[in-house]
Order: structure tokens, then sequence, then C-alpha cells
């Protein structure tokens, strides 16, 4: 008796565990699956089953890594059959990236892939590339795109322009490592700019003299700025941002005398960075000269600074201080200390103000990262112990500055 129960009981038993329960899914939720995997593996699963085989033609995540594929030969096919399968069904996003050492996105048909991302009404297009991309600006017009990721790709100088009027509900903009020869960056809608320039072929292969970066958007919420040789910020209508951070070094001022305004512009931000790689008595005259126009800072909570803001009175530390009532994190970082530092001669624009008080009674951590045995150390503790009512303290010695750390 107990083996035909087992006889009886088999196929039923067998037959729950290999039921597909995956593919009665509906198609909202596979789509989510399908999402999570690169283009190529998600067209790959068709071979499933047949309700498996036309799902992939209405994904609405695309993401296409060119190493993936042995050759340029077999990507281009695979882009060409992919667009052209799924036809213009919406997309939510686009994501090319190209991080293989053996073929490059620079290809005639590249622009076209962008073109039809763009047609299909993609909401966020990313493209990421190992080796200069050249984009081109004809493509970009849509009422749908709201954020641009670009990296390693070159683009005209009439690019950005024609990206804000084409593209007017873009919130969101970030270029890293890209060869960038537009100046002027301004949109009613965009919140979010991130632009660094740090490889040979940044801003320094783009400038051959100073010339100002300007940067009117009155919607901004969070700027970043990082390695722009050559140019000086200058920000206009930015009163909206509440994130910023500049890493900024002193091939972006002319002279000690160059006007600038990276710092009283921001008047109403939250979280400010404002760091130099190495510590340049030209940029540290011009970011204190703008410093002294400052009057508050009343919603600023997160305050991190390099050695510029750290001279042998602490005069500008304090002045910040003293205009941050809000304040609770405070990070210090510092280079090697100079002669200059020592010797160095008041400006006739430096504030007057000689008391070393000031009221940060929100202050709860204070970082310092500091080389080793850094005498300064004590002087900056004895100032903030004195008028904050005991915060967090840590001190992170280094040997060998790396100001990307």
């Amino acid at each position: 008796m107990a083996n035909t129960s087992n006889k009886r009981m088999g196929p039923t038993g067998f037959s729950g565990i290999t039921s597909d329960r995956i593919s009665s899914l509906p198609d909202e939720i596979l789509h989510h699956i399908l999402s999570l995997m690169t283009a190529r593996e998600a067209v790959q699963t068709c071979v499933l089953s047949t309700r498996w085989r036309d799902v992939w033609m209405s994904l609405r995540c695309i993401e296409v890594e060119a190493q993936e594929f042995t050759n340029m030969e077999r990507f281009v096919m695979f882009m060409d059959n992919l667009l052209l399968r799924r036809g213009l069904v919406p997309l939510d996003s686009f994501s090319l990236m190209g991080w293989s050492d053996d073929f490059s996105l620079n290809h005639p048909r590249a622009n076209l892939w962008v073109c039809h991302a763009l047609r299909s009404n993609v909401r966020v297009l990313q493209i990421f590339s190992r080796k200069l991309f050249n984009l081109e600006y004809s493509p970009f017009i849509s009422s749908h795109l709201k954020i641009l990721n670009l990296r390693d790709v070159s683009i005209a100088a009439l690019f950005i322009e024609k990206l804000f009027s084409g593209c007017p509900q873009l919130e969101e903009l970030s270029l890293v490592d890209c060869r960038v020869p537009a100046t002027k960056f301004s949109s009613r809608t965009l919140k979010k700019l991130t632009f660094i320039a740090h490889t040979p072929y940044g801003a320094d292969d783009v400038h051959t003299d100073f010339e100002d970066l300007v940067i009117d958007t009155p919607s901004l919420v969070s700027l970043h700025l990082e390695d722009i040789p050559l140019l000086t910020p200058c920000l206009v209508n930015v009163s909206s941002v509440v994130k910023a951070s500049f890493r900024l070094d002193e091939e972006c001022f002319s002279s000690p005398y160059v006007s600038c305004n990276i710092i009283s512009a921001l008047s109403n931000v939250t979280k400010l960075k404002l760091f130099f790689g190495l510590d340049n008595e030209t940029a540290s005259k011009v970011l204190r000269r703008d410093l002294w126009r400052c009057q508050a800072f009343n919603n600023l909570k997160t305050l991190s600074v390099s050695g510029w803001c750290i001279d042998v009175d602490l005069r500008a530390l304090v002045y910040f201080l003293r205009r941050s009532p809000a304040l609770e994190k405070l990070t210090l970082c510092l280079s090697q200390a100079r002669a200059s530092d020592r010797l160095r001669r008041r400006d006739s624009t430096e504030s007057e103000e000689t008391s070393t008080s000031f009221n940060c009674k929100h202050l709860k951590k204070v970082k310092i990262r500091c080389p080793q045995g850094d005498k300064r150390v004590g002087n900056i503790l004895n100032v903030i112990l004195a008028s904050a009512s005991l915060p967090e303290i840590v001190i992170n010695p280094y040997e060998r500055w790396d100001p990307l750390e």
C-alpha cells in the first residue's frame, strides 16, 4: 500500500516542484526582473519559454554594456536589432556603457541609438565611455528627458545651450571627465548639476585662457564643481541651492584679485564643501575676500573646508563660524603648513573683527584631518572649545597628503 501511495503522489509532487511560477507573474513584475539585467541578458530570456519570447521587447529600462561583446561588429549588430525589434516603446531609462578597451562607442550609428532613446521619450539617459565619445547635440529635443549623465564624452560648444532649450524638463545634468567647451549653464528647470573635468582632455584642453563659468539656475538645489582649470565659477541666481561642493585649484583664478562669489552667492546652503587640492595663496586670497562679504549662513548645518580657511589667527574660520549659528558638523582638511602661512600679512579687504568667540550651540562634531604632529590643531581646538559646548572631536593624522581622500 505504501508503494502504491508513493506512485500516486509522485507525479503530483513533481509537477508542483517544476511548475513555472515566475512566468505566470504579470508583465510589470517581469519587466522589473529584466530591468536588473543588462540588455543582452534580458534578450537571452526569450529562449526560456513562449511566455518569455517577446517580454524583452516592451522593456522600459535598457542598459547595454559593450564589454559583453567580443568585437565591435557584434555589438553594433545587437544594438541595431535590439532597437529595431522593440520599436518606439516608451523608455524610462537608457544606459549605454562602453567600458571596453577593445573598441570605442565612436561608431557612425551610436548617435542614432541615442536619437532612438530620445524619440522613445526616455526620462533618464546615461552614456559612460572608456574612450572619448563624440556626442551630437542635434537629437536632443525632448519634453520627457529629466536626467542626463555623461562620462568621457566630447560635446560641441553649442551643446549645453541646445540641450537646455531642446529639453525644457531637464532636472539633473552630470558631466564627468568630459570635454566641455561651454562656459554658461542657464536653465530654469535644472535642479542638480555636477561638472567634473580632470582628465587630459578636460577643460584645460578646451580653454586656452581664463574665462568665467556662469551658472544661472534659479531652481538649482545641488551643485558640484571639481577640477575645472581656467574657468572661474560665477554664480548667478542660485539662492535655491542647499547642497554645494567645490574642489578647485589655483588654475581657476587668473590672479589674487579676480572677482569671485562662490561663497557669498550660497547664503541658503545647508551643506557646503570647499576644498583645494593643495592650499594656494592666490586661491586663499580670492576666497577670503569673498567670505568677508557674507552676512549669514543661517541654514548651514555641515561645513567642510581645507587650509584656505585656516590662517595664523584663524580669522577666516572664526568669521565663518560666527555667521553659521545652526552648524552641527565641521570638517577641516589641512595640508602641510607653509612659510607663507606664518608670515602672511593681512589683506586690506579682510574683516576687522579680532575676537575669536562665536556661538555654535548646535555644533556636535568636529573632524580634523591634518599632518602628523601639526601644531595648528591645538590652537584650532582651543578656539572651538572656548565657544562650543563639548562637541565630539575626531582627529585623523596622515603622513602623506592626498587631497582626494
